[in-house]
């Protein structure tokens, strides 16, 4: 069998969802994560120190081969001398600015996480309302069904995921305006990378948090808030990077749009 070619970084813009994702083979964690899957121990302590060692001669390599692609040989850069970043003033509105998202990005999971709780028992009776249809031989609406529950699954595998991947997004702002980084490609900067990797996660629960209030009308107040709170944060995302949508993801952005399973992955 032909071993699939790896995508290099693919990883950084992804939603993490390996479980879901149509190039888990042809990614770095993807390949750690499908051998684990396949364990049928857990690893020891030793095997895993080994893994990270692994890990990171693989990632040494990968850096070493986007390095000459770029032109630059990685042999030129050692020895350099590297500045220290504790001596560096720090960007106190930079630092408020990514405090604030995060902070907000939590405030969401935390509200989300709050919604899941309080209507334990709702979902139940929903469960127990679905089991006597099956015993009474009544037809059940199984894409209905489907619907909801992948919704439910994708609210809970991004709720905390949007938080983290925005302040990541935050932390490289200011080098995405670096012209002597990104020149007059900024848009591909990691930063706004990160961005589009999670406004991409903000639209999906968006459309999941709408299913379930078409399916739970009655919900309608308690998921509002959710989509109040995940529209506004969308929208301080947009506004401070307006170019994400121009960012090129290895692998989900440059591969033929037919071989793709889902939406994001």
């Amino acid at each position: 069998m032909t071993k699939k070619k790896m995508i290099p970084a693919i990883h950084n813009y992804c939603d993490r969802w390996c479980e879901r994702c149509v190039f888990v083979e042809r990614c770095a964690v993807g390949v750690e994560e499908i051998k684990r899957w396949n364990r049928e121990t857990p690893m020891t302590e030793e095997e895993m120190w080994g893994a990270v060692g692994e890990n990171f001669k693989e990632s040494l390599k990968m850096l070493d081969d986007m390095l000459r692609q770029a032109g630059i040989d990685p042999d030129d850069i050692i020895g350099q001398t590297i500045p220290d970043v504790s001596l560096e003033p720090k960007d106190l509105e930079m630092e408020k600015l990514d405090e604030e998202i995060f902070e907000k990005g939590m405030a969401y999971y935390k509200l989300s996480e709050a919604f899941f709780t309080k209507n334990e028992s709702f979902f139940e009776q929903k469960g127990i309302e679905l089991q006597h249809l099956a015993d009474m031989n009544m037809p059940i609406d199984m894409d209905r069904l489907g619907y909801i529950q992948d919704a439910v699954e994708i609210i809970r595998q991004y709720a905390a995921f949007i938080g983290v991947k925005a302040r990541r997004a935050i932390s490289g702002i200011e080098d995405m305006k670096d012209p002597d980084i990104w020149g007059e490609t900024p848009h591909q900067s990691d930063a706004n990378g990160s961005a589009k990797a999670c406004i991409l996660c903000i639209d999906q629960s968006l459309a999941a948090w709408e299913t379930l209030r078409k399916t739970w009308p009655e919900k309608t107040d308690e998921i509002l808030d959710m989509l109040l709170a995940l529209s506004r944060f969308r929208k301080e995302m947009v506004n401070l990077f307006p170019h994400w949508e121009r960012f090129i993801r290895p692998g989900f952005d440059t591969e033929p749009v037919q071989i793709r399973r889902f939406e994001m992955n």
